[in-house]
C-alpha cells in the first residue's frame, strides 16, 4: 500500500511539475542582435526559421552595443541576446545582473573591430603618442574599448592622457570623417568602412593578432528565461550551430544574410573572413579552458555565470 501511495504522490509531483513548466513557457521569445554584424543564424532569423522550432513568434530587436542589451535584459524587455560583446557581459555580471553565458557566438579579430586614425592626422602608430591630449571616439564598456586598451598599450600610448568620447560605431566613423576626432575605435563593417575610407587602421589584422588581440562574442541569457524555458533556449542553440555548420559547408544564402545585415555582400564577406564560428565541442573546450576561459579569469568573472549544459553535443 505504501509503494502505491508513492507511486501516486510522486505521480502528482511530476505532472504538477509539468504543468508549472507549460505554463511557465513563454508566448514570444525575445532575442537582441547586431546590425553590420553577420552571422549564418541571421539566414534563419529572416526566413522565420527560429520561429518554426521553438514554436511561437520571435521578435528580433537591434542594438547599438552591448551594454544597451543588457540594460534591456534587465528592464524585461529581451530574453537572449546574441553575439553580445564580452566585455558588456562581464561588467553586467560584476554588477550582479541575473544573467548567464550559454554559447559563444563567435571569435574574432581585429577584422570586425578595430581603431582607425584619420590621413590628416598624420598619426600612426609609428607615432601614436600623439593620440594624448586629442579626441578619440571609443564605444565604452564594450569590445572596441578592450581593443583600444590593448592597442595602446601596444603601441607606447597613454589613454589616460587622451580626451576620449564616448560614441557608439555609427557615432564615431561620423566624427572622424568630419575631423571631430583624430581616431575612432568601432565594429561593424558597414562604420568600419566609412572610418577606413578617411583614415586608416592603426594596427593591421595581422599585426594585432599577432599580438593576441582577439574578440569573443557571446550568447547571453536572462536567468528568469533560462530557468522557465529551458527547452526553447537549448533550441535556439541548437538551430544556431545548425547555421554555423551550414555556413561551413558553404550552403548558407548570403544575399539572404547580408539583408538581414543591412549590409552588402561584398561587405560582409569581408567582416565575415575575420570571424571564426566554433562547432559545440570547440565551445565548449573554450568556455572551459580555451579563450573565453583565460579571459574570464583574467577580468575576474566568477564562472558560476557560465552554463555549458545547453550545448547540442
Amino acid at each position: 500500500m505504501k509503494k502505491i501511495i508513492s507511486f501516486i504522490l510522486g505521480t502528482l509531483v511530476a505532472l504538477n511539475l509539468s504543468i508549472s513548466v507549460a505554463n511557465a513557457a513563454a508566448k514570444e521569445v525575445r532575442i537582441a542582435y547586431f546590425l553590420e554584424w553577420p552571422s549564418p543564424n541571421l539566414e534563419d532569423m529572416q526566413k522565420k526559421a527560429f520561429s518554426k522550432a521553438l514554436g511561437v513568434p520571435v521578435k528580433w530587436t537591434n542594438f547599438t552595443n552591448g551594454g544597451a542589451m543588457t540594460d534591456a535584459m534587465l528592464a524585461g524587455d529581451i530574453d537572449i541576446s546574441y553575439s553580445q560583446g564580452l566585455v558588456p557581459f562581464i561588467n553586467a555580471v560584476k554588477s550582479k545582473a541575473p544573467i548567464k553565458l550559454v554559447d559563444i557566438a563567435m571569435e574574432y579579430g581585429m577584422g570586425g573591430t578595430t581603431c582607425v586614425t584619420s590621413k590628416a592626422s598624420g598619426i600612426t602608430k609609428a607615432n601614436a603618442t600623439e593620440l594624448e591630449g586629442k579626441k578619440v571616439a571609443v564605444p565604452l564598456g564594450t569590445m572596441a574599448e578592450y581593443v583600444f586598451d590593448e592597442s595602446m598599450k601596444l603601441v607606447g600610448a597613454d589613454r589616460g592622457k587622451m580626451d576620449i568620447i564616448q560614441m557608439d560605431p555609427e557615432e564615431g566613423a561620423a566624427a572622424l570623417v568630419s575631423g571631430d576626432v583624430v581616431m575612432a575605435c568601432l565594429f561593424g563593417g558597414n562604420s568600419i568602412k566609412a572610418a577606413t575610407a578617411v583614415g586608416s587602421r592603426l594596427l593591421t589584422v595581422d599585426e594585432a593578432r599577432a599580438a593576441g588581440i582577439l574578440g569573443i562574442d557571446i550568447t547571453s541569457v536572462t536567468t528568469k528565461f533560462m530557468k522557465e524555458n529551458p527547452g526553447m533556449l537549448r533550441t535556439f542553440i541548437e538551430v544556431t550551430h545548425e547555421a554555423n555548420a551550414r555556413y561551413k559547408a558553404g550552403k548558407a544564402d548570403m544575399n539572404v544574410m547580408a539583408k538581414a545585415s543591412e549590409m552588402k555582400v561584398g561587405d560582409m564577406k569581408d567582416t565575415l573572413s575575420g570571424f571564426k564560428f566554433l562547432t559545440p565541442a570547440e565551445t565548449e573546450k573554450s568556455m572551459k579552458s580555451g579563450n573565453l576561459d583565460a579571459f574570464l579569469k583574467g577580468m575576474g568573472t566568477p564562472r558560476g555565470n557560465v552554463d555549458t549544459s545547453f550545448l547540442p553535443l
